[in-house]
């Protein structure tokens, strides 16, 4: 009797705390796939940015990080297929950089003033742009052997692009002159500068370059690549890069004419940028024309293959 008395109440135990133990085991279940989830959205790849500006890094999702960089490299009013190449060249470009650094972070930028990528973008700008960026999200531009090729872009050509050879100083299958006709339609295709004989002198005693005897007899010999970039150009008895002479002066590119008239120099400037890889005017006027971004990305790049990765 007392037997069952004992095992009446243990049955009476287990029964009123069966209860708790399912909505413990309910509750411990719930749990588990919301921290899961949590962990999967923190998988999206990112670029590591050293912020120059602060000297500390920044992680930038990749998507994001593509809508900034189109948004900083080209008016948002392009031809949606020049901004879907854009967003490719731009991905390749960085994914390579974030592939071969040996550092900490992928590459550097000054965030504060928005170089290379840029956040602040208007809503009805951020939509046309995120648009274009998802339609080819993913895409890169690879060689034969599966490697992401090395990429230049650079806003108006002269005509002709420039090969990474001449500007850069090294072979690349992939940057390789060629046609870019559209560019000098464009508006800022050609520019002026205009610099007196004084002001000349004054810059070039400040590279250690003295200018002596009649302004007009002071510039000589000029060497250009075959798409008309200036290699080097003879002032006096020096000579001094084209690039060395955009800087100094502040060109729009280093393809350029020199005239002497009353007192000044003249400086007719052709195209804007290093020349190197896509134009992206002329990107957009190959849209404008009807041409998709595989074919302005393979016209630019030659025969590259466009992959998602």
């Amino acid at each position: 009797m007392k037997k069952r008395i004992i095992i009446s109440f243990i049955g009476l135990v287990i029964m009123a705390i069966l209860p708790f133990i399912s909505v413990q085991k309910i509750f411990s279940e719930t749990e588990t796939p919301e921290n899961s989830i949590e962990e999967k959205s923190t998988d999206t790849r990112q670029f590591t940015v050293l912020d120059t500006s602060s000297n500390k890094t920044v992680r930038i999702d990749d998507r994001e990080f593509c809508i900034g960089a189109v948004a900083y490299e080209m008016p948002v009013s392009f031809e949606e297929e020049a901004l879907k190449a854009q967003c490719i060249a731009c991905y390749t470009h960085f994914s390579r950089l974030r592939e071969n650094s040996s550092e900490e972070y992928d590459f550097s930028a000054d965030l504060s003033k928005g170089e290379f990528y840029t956040k602040d973008i208007p809503d009805e700008n951020r939509l046309k742009i995120s648009r274009a960026v998802d339609a080819v999200f993913g895409q890169v531009l690879k060689d034969r052997k599966d490697k992401l090729i090395d990429v230049a872009y650079h806003a108006i050509s002269s005509g002709q692009t420039e090969s990474a050879k001449d500007i850069f100083g090294f072979e690349s299958e992939f940057l390789q002159p060629v046609s870019s006709a559209g560019d000098v339609n464009v508006s800022g295709y050609l520019s002026q500068k205009e610099i007196s004989a004084d002001r000349l002198k004054e810059i070039m005693l400040g590279e250690n370059i003295k200018l002596n005897g009649e302004p007009e007899k002071w510039f000589g010999e000029c060497r250009r690549t075959k798409s008309g970039t200036v290699r080097s150009i003879k002032i006096c008895d020096t000579s001094i890069s084209g690039e060395k002479m955009r800087e100094l002066l502040g060109l729009r590119s280093a393809n350029f004419d020199i005239e002497y008239r009353k007192d000044k120099f003249i400086l007719t400037v052709y195209g804007y940028g290093h020349g190197v890889g896509m134009s992206q005017y002329g990107a957009n006027v190959m849209a404008q024309q009807g041409a998709d971004y595989k074919e302005i990305l393979h016209h630019y790049y030659g025969n590259c293959n466009i992959k998602a990765v």
